[in-house]
C-alpha cells in the first residue's frame, strides 16, 4: 500500500495565509530497487516537497471471506505516517473503476440490500477504529465510480443510498473526516452525470484526472488544457473542497506525449498546486513516480480486461522515472530544476 504514496510535513507557513493544498507523488520503486526499498521512495518524494500520500484497498482484500475482516495493513501504515507528519487520505474500493470491489458472495448482492449495508458496516468500523488512531484528511467511498455506473446505471440510486448510509457512519464517529466518492474527471466525460448525483451529498469533491481527448485510444489533450480544465473542475465543485486523488500525463508517443510535454504538465500541476488554498483544494497527487514493470503491466491488463497499443502507452509510462529508475524530463520538472 505505501507504493502510491507521497509525504514530507508543511514547510514554513506565513502567519495569517491560508494552508496550501497537500501535495502527492505516489511513490513506487524502481525495478532495480529491493523489496525493501518502498520506504526509500517514500523519502525520496518527500525530499521534492510531498507532504500527502494516498491509499485504498479493495473491499475484497481487506475481507477475503465473509466476516474474516483484516486491517492489518491500514494499521501498521497510517498511524506511523500520520506521528511522522504525513497527511494521508484513504478509498474503500467497493467500485474500482470498471469492477465490483466486493467480497465474493456479495458480487450479485444489490447495494442497498441488508446483508450489504451489515458487511459495509462492520469493514467500515474496523477502518474507523484505525482512523480514530490517525485521522485521514479525507476518506473515499469508491474509486472512479462513474466507468462502472455509467455500465450500470440500474444501480446507481441502490448505491447512492449505501453511500449516503456510508458517510453518516463515518461522520457520526469522526466529524472532521470529510467523506466522497471518486470519479474520473467531469471535462469532456459523457458520464459526468454519475459524479453530479454522487457529490450533491458528498462533503469533498475527488476526481482523477487524465486530460485524454474523446472517443481516442489515450490520447492526451495538449498540457495547457491543465488550467482550464482546473478551472472547470473547481466551478463543478462548487463551495465544497476539490480532492485530487491522481493527476497524471504519460510521456508516451502512441498517447500523443512526449517526454517534454510530460514535463511541461509537471510544472503546471506543480504551479497551480502550490497557488491553492487548503479549503478550496485538500490536496492533489501526481500519479506515478516511476513507470511500472512489465509484470504489473500484464496484471493490470488482466484486471482491467482489455488491451490496446494506447491503453498499454498510458499505464505504462506515467512515470517521471523509468523502470530501472533513469529520470526524464519530468523528475526535474518535479524537482523545480
Amino acid at each position: 500500500m505505501l507504493a502510491f504514496a507521497g509525504c514530507s510535513d508543511d514547510g514554513p507557513t506565513q502567519p495569517g495565509s491560508p494552508a496550501k493544498a497537500y501535495l502527492g507523488i505516489s511513490a513506487n520503486p524502481s525495478d532495480f530497487d529491493f523489496p525493501d526499498s518502498i520506504g526509500s521512495a517514500i523519502f525520496t518524494a518527500q525530499a521534492t516537497g510531498a507532504n500527502f500520500m494516498q491509499n485504498g484497498e479493495l473491499w475484497s482484500t481487506l475481507e477475503p471471506s465473509p466476516g474474516a475482516i483484516d486491517v492489518r495493513s491500514v494499521r501498521q501504515s497510517l498511524p506511523v505516517l500520520s506521528a511522522l507528519g504525513f497527511a494521508t487520505y484513504y478509498n474503500l474500493r467497493l467500485v474500482d473503476t470498471n469492477n465490483r470491489g466486493t467480497p465474493g458472495d456479495l458480487a450479485a448482492t444489490a447495494w442497498d440490500d441488508p446483508a450489504m449495508i451489515a458487511r459495509v458496516d462492520a469493514v467500515l468500523d474496523s477502518l474507523i477504529a484505525v482512523f480514530e488512531l490517525a485521522p485521514p484528511v479525507a476518506f473515499a467511498f469508491g474509486n472512479e465510480v462513474d466507468v462502472y455506473f455509467a455500465a450500470h446505471p440500474g444501480e446507481l440510486t441502490a448505491f447512492r443510498s449505501l453511500f449516503q448510509h456510508a458517510r453518516a457512519r463515518v461522520r457520526a464517529r469522526l466529524p472532521g473526516v470529510p467523506v466522497g466518492t471518486c470519479t474520473t474527471s467531469p471535462v469532456s466525460n459523457p458520464a459526468a452525470w454519475v459524479g453530479d448525483t454522487l457529490n450533491a451529498t458528498a462533503d469533498v469533491i475527488l476526481y482523477t484526472y487524465y486530460p485524454f481527448q474523446p472517443a481516442t485510444d489515450f490520447v492526451f489533450r495538449p498540457p495547457a488544457t491543465f488550467e482550464p480544465d482546473m478551472s472547470a473542475m473547481l466551478a463543478r465543485a462548487g463551495s465544497k473542497p476539490l480532492g485530487l486523488q491522481e493527476v497524471g500525463y504519460s510521456s508516451a508517443t502512441v498517447c500523443g506525449s512526449s517526454q517534454a510535454a510530460q514535463a511541461d504538465f509537471v510544472r503546471r500541476f506543480r504551479t497551480w498546486t502550490a497557488g491553492q488554498p487548503r479549503s478550496r483544494v485538500l490536496f492533489a497527487n501526481w500519479f506515478l513516480m516511476t513507470d511500472w514493470s512489465s509484470a504489473t503491466l500484464n496484471t493490470l491488463f488482466a484486471y482491467y480486461g482489455g488491451y490496446s497499443p494506447g491503453f498499454a502507452g498510458f499505464l505504462g509510462e506515467l512515470g517521471l522515472r523509468d523502470t530501472i529508475g533513469t529520470a526524464k524530463p519530468g523528475w526535474s520538472a518535479w524537482r523545480g530544476l
